[in-house]
């Protein structure tokens, strides 16, 4: 499948050389750049993530996993990326699998509540009043995850301060994180308007979107924000 698309793609774009040097833009022009330059092994990278999440349990590694790359993306380092989805995948499975576990669980109890709320509001108008605070709490908590699981791939932060942090970098970063926020309610919203006619889709293309763009705008300024303070106090006391 991967090899008969690589035969519709011009050849510029896939003889592009990730060791070379070019001319790196920012923003959303930065995002489709990355995307068009990492294409196929996005798609790759989708399907593995789709495969190794079946389990369920597996989700949190997977993702860490998919992320990780995604950071190396953004960051302009050449990685394999197979070899790198499968090094982070197993690094820390256990405490990435309880993580996936625990924000999966968390999502799940907050969008029934927004569910459940509006469904009561029909009858109690006060219920809207809930609806509306669920509801925002469920966005606040899909932000968060831009920031979540790029920073755990990234540092050695534990539980509580990697959910602070990430509240934090989620409400000063506000434009970064609803712009994530806008990838995931699209691949949502078509996975949605199209199924079942797109669940063949979901193996190869909506989690690439939601990953690369993660990893696009929590990256580098969790580097900013965090691992260049470390090393600068590192310097200082040296």
């Amino acid at each position: 499948m991967l090899v008969f698309l690589k035969g519709c793609v011009p050849m510029g774009l896939m003889n592009f050389d990730k060791t070379i040097p070019y001319d790196r833009k920012t923003g959303v022009a930065g995002y489709f750049q990355l995307l068009l330059h990492n294409f196929f092994d996005l798609v790759l990278l989708n399907f593995l993530f789709v495969v190794c999440s079946l389990p369920i349990v597996t989700i949190g590694p997977a993702y860490t996993a998919f992320i990780s790359v995604c950071n190396a993306y953004a960051e302009d380092k050449v990685v394999s990326p197979v070899r790198e989805f499968f090094s982070e995948f197993k690094r820390r499975f256990l405490k990435s699998a309880l993580y996936g576990l625990l924000v999966a669980a968390v999502l799940a109890v907050v969008a029934f509540g927004c569910y459940f709320y509006f469904i009561m509001a029909k009858q109690f108008l006060l219920f809207y009043v809930f609806a509306l605070i669920a509801a925002v709490c469920l966005l606040l908590l899909i932000m968060m995850i831009c920031w979540f699981f790029p920073m755990y791939a990234k540092t050695d932060f534990t539980l509580k301060e990697l959910i602070v942090n990430s509240f934090v970098m989620s409400i000063t970063n506000i434009k970064s994180s609803f712009a994530f926020l806008g990838v995931v309610f699209v691949c949502v919203a078509l996975v949605a308007a199209f199924f079942p006619y797109s669940i063949p889709a979901v193996a190869i293309l909506p989690f690439m979107l939601i990953c690369l763009c993660s990893g696009c705008v929590a990256a580098e300024k969790i580097n900013e924000a965090y691992l260049k303070a470390d090393d600068t106090e590192v310097e200082s006391e040296e």
